[in-house]
């Protein structure tokens, strides 16, 4: 019931979004939702099931920081700008019945793929088991120090981003400095160790079941590194001189030396 519980819910919340993307005249807000919806997901099932473990507390308030934060760092950045290149591609693509594409192309499907990867949330709600073993504590411990490692490249990341840009004389450059230095994407990669993260932190009860959730960090790794995520900004700067001078010295998405 829960799982069925929260897809409905999930459907009203993007439901909600498109309403409000169609009056902007924007769909690019559906970025917005991305994180929040994680929220609503975690919120949701923690207070529906009533199960309030340890494991279930510490995923919810983890998943509410990063959720939270993404939500206002897009919302902040994108609610009064035009719509992103991304989405205004797709309506020159789609040329006719732009609002029903919207809504199942980018709404809807948002809304499949986040019920997806939440699934450790999901069974971290349903199937949480009351930490009683030294092994247990150290397996969320060790989630939660992974978490904040992941935490770290992506707000630090989007920060250094953000600075970079606001700053007129880098227009035109490239960022390589800080976190950029090391990895081509450190906001992407922190998304990805993060969610690995919180799959670790659901399994430190020792619930078989919520091995299963294992799909969620699988896809969203999947999806950041060959679908929506690093290919949609490589392929951005693919004629841009700086950025494939800085592309042969950097790494793409694992944080590593830069090469000389």
């Amino acid at each position: 019931m829960n799982f069925l519980v929260n897809a409905i819910v999930l459907f009203i919340f993007f439901l909600i979004f498109f309403v409000i993307a169609q009056i902007k005249k924007n769909n690019g807000l559906a970025d917005m939702a991305w994180g929040l919806g994680f929220v609503v997901v975690a919120l949701t099932g923690l207070i529906y099931t009533g199960i309030y473990t340890l494991p279930a507390v510490v995923v919810t308030g983890l998943v509410m920081i990063w959720g939270f934060r993404l939500f206002f760092f897009i919302g902040l950045r994108n609610w009064n700008k035009p719509e992103d290149f991304r989405y205004v591609d797709m309506r020159k693509k789609w040329k006719t019945n732009i609002p029903l594409k919207a809504f199942l192309k980018v709404f809807m499907l948002q809304g499949i793929l986040l019920y997806i990867i939440s699934l450790p949330i999901q069974l971290v709600n349903l199937n949480a088991t009351p930490l009683s073993m030294n092994s247990s504590y150290t397996v969320l411990i060790l989630g939660v120090i992974l978490w904040l490692f992941g935490f770290y490249f992506e707000a630090v990341g989007d920060s250094q981003l953000k600075a970079f840009k606001k700053d007129p004389q880098n227009k035109g450059k490239i960022l390589q400095t800080g976190l950029w230095k090391f990895t081509r994407h450190p906001n992407y990669f922190g998304e990805a160790v993060m969610w690995w993260a919180i799959f670790v932190v659901s399994i430190s009860g020792f619930e078989l079941i919520n091995l299963a959730g294992i799909v969620g960090p699988i896809l969203i790794t999947y999806l950041l590194l060959f679908v929506s995520g690093v290919p949609l900004l490589e392929k951005k700067y693919k004629d841009n001189a700086l950025f494939q001078e800085y592309a042969k010295k950097t790494s793409i998405f694992i944080p590593m030396p830069p090469k000389k």
